[in-house]
């Protein structure tokens, strides 16, 4: 032992780790990759299921003020010196509903991203849309702007259930918005269609599937219902005994659109999102960064944002918003700072919501195999037949699909649901409806 000493005696050290590799200026000092969400919250009626920050019937000198106000927050994110520089990917415009804007505002937004940060030639420029917002000058000019990715919210093609959750359109207005942003050039389009809404049955459902179908878009969402706080289904069905279709019913929505989709030659792209290879490379590369967790800069009312232990909110009210902008004052709500801990059941929950976790990628995030950390859970969930695991693709199964919810619940710890501390905001999770 005495020898062992005295050999390393005269040895020190000046740094850690001992091994490095010759590199170039540019990729080592490359700006970091990431997406930016931008909300535009007006819409010309409020859906009886959203809980989303909207305001209905705005005029538009309130939606201009918003505007400028929004344009404003961009160019100033550079100024804010915690965050590094970075290269922008993707960009979605969402909502409430950015087609209620004129043309001209979405472009100048969009300028104002491209004036401000670095965009990549190839970054994906994302924008919704209901399908009565939908105009052939409109989405003309959007495609000439740069826009690639259309989405329409078009929830059910059946004209009672549209009726029923106040959806502003019917199914004429759905067949001239399909033909309109055929005609501009669009090919990555998405429709979204949501399920189990009150009224709604197994053939009703099908049948929007089959005819979504029919449209032949490059992708298709089938979104299950989420019940919130303060919207109209949640007085309904929590007060008033209103009833959404049964379990066993919504599970066979589910199984019956996942059967048709994939017959009709589509893939996942998220727990329920799919993709045509055919019309599209992917599903969402925005959606990628958001459930990722991968950086993302979020503009505008009720925006989140999440970079590295950065997460934070910004305020609901719209008349507020443009004031504090206008005045040089913050406009955040909330925020957190992520622990390591956190980190690591963030990746593992929201990735899932993509359909699988990579342990490469997990390792070189973290430093740590996945194994390591969730092995035991890992081979439960396998056991019990939600996971695939190959050694390096932790994937759900067709039932980890189903019973996704269930699946990252496994990963929650007991502080994630306890209730609200004093000074703490509860947030993200849905009520827990059963039949």
């Amino acid at each position: 032992m005495n020898i062992q000493k005295d050999k390393y005696i005269r040895r020190n050290i000046h740094t850690y780790p001992f091994n490095y590799t010759y590199t170039d200026f540019e990729g080592f000092f490359r700006k970091e990759d990431a997406s930016i969400y931008i909300h535009i919250p007006f819409c010309s009626t409020k859906c009886h299921f959203c809980d989303y920050t909207v305001m209905v019937n705005s005029k538009e000198d309130l939606r201009e003020a918003y505007v400028q106000a929004l344009i404003r927050e961009i160019e100033t994110f550079p100024s804010n010196p915690v965050f590094p520089k970075f290269r922008i990917e993707a960009i979605y415009f969402g909502g409430g509903t950015p087609g209620l804007l004129t043309a001209e505002q979405l472009i100048r937004i969009l300028q104002a991203c491209r004036d401000t940060f670095e965009v990549a030639p190839d970054a994906e420029i994302a924008v919704e849309f209901d399908p009565r917002s939908v105009e052939q000058d409109k989405t003309n000019a959007l495609f000439d702007a740069g826009f690639t990715r259309f989405s329409i919210g078009i929830q059910s093609f059946d004209e009672a259930i549209l009726k029923e959750t106040n959806r502003p359109h019917n199914r004429h207005d759905i067949d001239q918005a399909v033909t309109a942003i055929r005609n501009s050039g669009f090919t990555h389009v998405n429709v979204d269609l949501i399920y189990p809404l009150i009224g709604l049955t197994p053939e009703i459902w099908e049948d929007s599937v089959k005819r979504a179908i029919d449209l032949e878009m490059a992708c298709i969402t089938v979104y299950p219902l989420e019940v919130w706080e303060n919207t109209a289904y949640h007085n309904w069905i929590m007060k008033k005994g209103q009833k959404l279709p049964l379990i066993e019913e919504e599970k066979a929505m589910a199984l019956r659109a996942f059967e048709l989709l994939e017959d009709a030659g589509y893939v996942t792209g998220s727990t329920s999102g799919y993709f045509h290879p055919a019309r599209a490379e992917n599903y969402c590369r925005f959606l990628d960064y958001y459930w990722r967790t991968w950086p993302m800069i979020g503009f505008g009312v009720s925006s989140k944002s999440a970079i590295h232990q950065f997460m934070y909110t910004n305020i609901t009210n719209v008349r507020q918003y443009i004031d504090r902008i206008n005045a040089d004052e913050p406009v955040l709500d909330f925020s957190t700072h992520l622990s390591k801990e956190q980190e690591i059941r963030r990746v593992m929950i929201r990735g899932l919501k993509v359909g699988d976790v990579y342990k490469s990628d997990f390792r070189s995030r973290f430093g740590v195999s996945m194994d390591l950390v969730y092995g035991e859970l890992l081979r439960a969930l396998q056991d019990e037949g939600y996971l695939t695991d190959d050694g390096e693709q932790v994937r759900l199964t067709r039932k980890g699909q189903l019973y996704s919810n269930a699946v990252w619940e496994r990963f929650y710890v007991e502080e994630d649901l306890a209730p609200a501390k004093t000074g703490e905001v509860k947030f993200g999770l849905s009520e827990l409806i059963l039949d």
